[in-house]
């Protein structure tokens, strides 16, 4: 499955639930809330068994939002990474 078929799948679902009711700060700001989640899962040495799954909740939460937002979220990040990989380290130790 393709990115875009998981945001337009999480969308869907997201849609029926009835919770496309915010506003994209909002939304953002839940983005940032799954961040806070996957942070506690990793307060010890090694993260907890759940950091993958609030992992995937942050994709989730962003690929709604850019679902939502018109974006193709996985053209952007291909040409992300393209951008990224010309820009080379700008600086950064390899």
């Amino acid at each position: 499955m393709h990115l875009k078929d998981i945001a337009k799948q999480n969308y869907d679902w997201v849609e029926r639930m009835g919770w496309h009711n915010k506003t994209p700060l909002e939304a953002l700001a839940l983005v940032a809330s799954e961040v806070g989640e996957a942070i506690n899962e990793c307060r010890n040495d090694e993260p907890t068994p759940e950091f993958g799954e609030e992992l995937a909740d942050i994709i989730l939460r962003v690929v709604d939002l850019a679902q939502w937002q018109g974006i193709d979220i996985e053209q952007k990040v291909i040409d992300k990474m393209i951008k990224n990989e010309n820009r080379g380290s700008r600086g950064r130790l390899k």
